[in-house]
């Protein structure tokens, strides 16, 4: 998902980053806050194979700032997904 209007258009509501280790995961969430970004942690969801039950969910406006945050703080993620998250 490149376009962050497009998410909106495709039914989805935030985007989930995904991670091989708990280890990035937790360093993400600090990168993250550490920017103020706001974000949740939550479990990985089932739609995606993910090797660590941790992601982090933000809303998809700020998935170019957060995807810039997290490379620029060395963390190491699987990737960054659009996903229609029923608690939002």
């Amino acid at each position: 998902m490149k376009e962050n209007g497009s998410a909106f258009r495709n039914g989805y509501n935030c985007v989930v980053v995904l991670f091989d280790s708990t280890h990035q995961a937790l360093r993400g969430e600090q990168a993250l806050k550490a920017e103020r970004l706001e974000h949740a942690v939550i479990n990985a969801p089932r739609d995606f194979t993910a090797d660590c039950g941790i992601a982090l969910r933000l809303a998809p406006e700020l998935r170019d700032v957060a995807e810039r945050t997290l490379a620029g703080a060395g963390v190491l993620f699987s990737s960054i997904e659009p996903y229609r998250c029923k608690w939002i």
